[in-house]
């Protein structure tokens, strides 16, 4: 197998979207690839891995003469929700791949393939819950939101750059709050009970879902957040079979 390009939301301030290629978790595409932003070129290669993250309705623009050049094109992880029924992007960009995995639950289209942090080691490092209530806020969309922020209850937001740290603030709640799609997949991952306030459809297809809850009125609806223990071992064994879909597809 020749190159092979890795591209995602790299340099961002996002960290759900700076973490989410399988190419920081795999050491035989880190050996063997590059992980570029979106937003530059794709270099010469002989495939190109897209994702995760919501980034199919613009990926269509972004596919350039090396990416249809490359022998496979797959995207991994990816949002494949859209906003109205049909939507031209998503088909043209779903026509320029050779293998989807979706990050979306329910998507019969296409392979289930979760974001791929599942299988970070960071899932497995116990912490003690030491509050009974954390938030995790996503940082320009909770600007202007009359979202309650009651002392005494820690707040992070989703433009920390510390993948570890940010699991340890979720870990350290018992309830975690949060409007971030990643801030809620984790704090998933980790069993913990959750209540997500959305802001979209990109939140309704969780392999395990969690409560509802609106920004406003969140401190009234804890009752509402919900989770489970299997979320982790269910998106663990999901990404392990779409790894091997692409090893087979890539003779790796």
């Amino acid at each position: 197998m020749g190159t092979i390009i890795f591209k995602h939301h790299r340099a961002t301030s996002n960290i759900g979207d700076a973490v989410c290629s399988p190419f920081d978790y795999y050491s035989e595409f880190s050996q063997q690839g590059t992980a570029v932003d979106l937003s530059r070129p794709t270099p010469p290669c002989t495939a190109v891995v897209y994702g995760g993250g919501k980034i199919m309705g613009g990926l269509a623009k972004t596919l350039g003469v090396n990416d249809f050049a490359a022998r496979y094109r797959i995207a991994w992880g990816v949002s494949t929700v859209q906003k109205f029924p049909v939507s031209l992007r998503y088909w043209r960009a779903f026509r320029a791949m050779d293998l989807v995995g979706t990050r979306d639950w329910g998507d019969r289209r296409f392979t289930f393939a979760p974001c791929v942090t599942c299988i970070s080691p960071v899932f497995d490092a116990p912490v003690e819950a030491r509050h009974e209530t954390v938030l995790y806020l996503h940082h320009w969309r909770s600007k202007g939101l009359n979202l309650p922020r009651p002392a005494g209850i820690p707040v992070l937001e989703n433009n920390n750059s510390d993948f570890s740290a940010t699991v340890r603030h979720l870990a350290s709640g018992e309830v975690v709050v949060t409007n971030s799609y990643h801030g809620t997949y984790w704090a998933l991952l980790l069993g913990k009970k959750v209540l997500c306030l959305p802001f979209s459809n990109k939140f309704e297809n969780y392999r395990i879902a969690p409560g509802y809850g609106t920004p406003e009125n969140w401190p009234s609806e804890l009752s509402r957040a919900q989770g489970s223990n299997e979320m982790l071992g269910l998106c663990r064994e999901a990404t392990a079979i779409f790894r091997e879909r692409v090893g087979t597809l890539l003779n790796l």
